[in-house]
């Protein structure tokens, strides 16, 4: 067993973009934490979050503004930093490019959720999605083990149309249909930057951990360097418990 920055390799310089469902501002926190101690690190979304409580960072700046104001220097630990507040739903709303030029330099390491799938455990991506930022040197995609097995229906996927073409005429969530979801261009790592790791999240049982290591099989032996060459980890972040494949 690994920790998170050990599965994903995080080192001084990266700059992470997580994409996906199942798990992804779990990831951005727990990621957060483990490197608060030895890192400055900027926690931030390039889509929408819902704004953290307190104990997920040290310093908060919900509008470029109050940051570029505020001329402290940044000390280890986590700055959660967005453009602006949502008035709808109290989200925190994406930086762009320019936005994370602007404040690169004040950091060691950066950690992006670039992916929205309104709560829903499965996607299919849009034209414009997902809006990862260029400085991007390692993307994070996250799919939830429990749900293979599972039937395809509205109610559990965003992007439903978008869907559809990893499904072919299947119902059911198989491996098959996971692997169209890593390997083509229009999957989990559609405008992804730098190294890759797809990361089975929810092996929370000894059952869906079995069912995680028989999908990494699967992965590594069909689709892993078709289109895209990633790495595999598993893990739970509910128990806090990873593994590199």
């Amino acid at each position: 067993m690994k920790t998170l920055i050990e599965i994903f390799d995080i080192n001084k310089g990266d700059i992470v973009s997580i994409v996906g469902t199942g798990g992804k501002t779990t990831l951005l926190y727990q990621l957060g934490k483990e490197l608060r101690n030895e890192y400055r690190v900027l926690l931030t979304t390039s889509t929408k979050i819902i704004k953290p409580s307190f104990g997920n960072y040290d310093s908060i700046y919900t509008c470029m503004e109050d940051y570029i104001s505020d001329k402290i220097e940044k000390k280890n630990g986590i700055t959660i930093l967005s453009k602006g507040v949502n008035d709808d739903d109290n989200k925190l709303l994406g930086i762009d490019d320019e936005d994370l030029e602007l404040v690169i330099d004040d950091y060691d390491v950066v950690v992006i959720e670039a992916d929205g799938s309104r709560n829903l455990p499965l996607k299919g991506w849009k034209k414009h999605e997902p809006p990862i930022l260029l400085r991007t040197n390692k993307t994070i995609g996250i799919f939830p083990i429990n749900m293979v097995g599972e039937m395809a229906s509205e109610d559990k996927i965003y992007g439903y149309k978008e869907f559809k073409n990893f499904l072919g005429n299947k119902d059911i969530i198989d491996h098959e249909v996971v692997g169209k979801i890593c390997t083509e261009k229009n999957g989990i790592f559609k405008n992804s930057r730098g190294k890759l790791y797809f990361y089975i999240n929810n092996a929370d049982s000894d059952e869906d951990l079995n069912k995680a290591f028989k999908l990494a099989e699967y992965l590594k032996n069909i689709a892993s360097g078709v289109n895209f060459d990633f790495k595999i980890c598993i893990g739970s972040l509910k128990k806090g418990v990873f593994y590199e494949y």
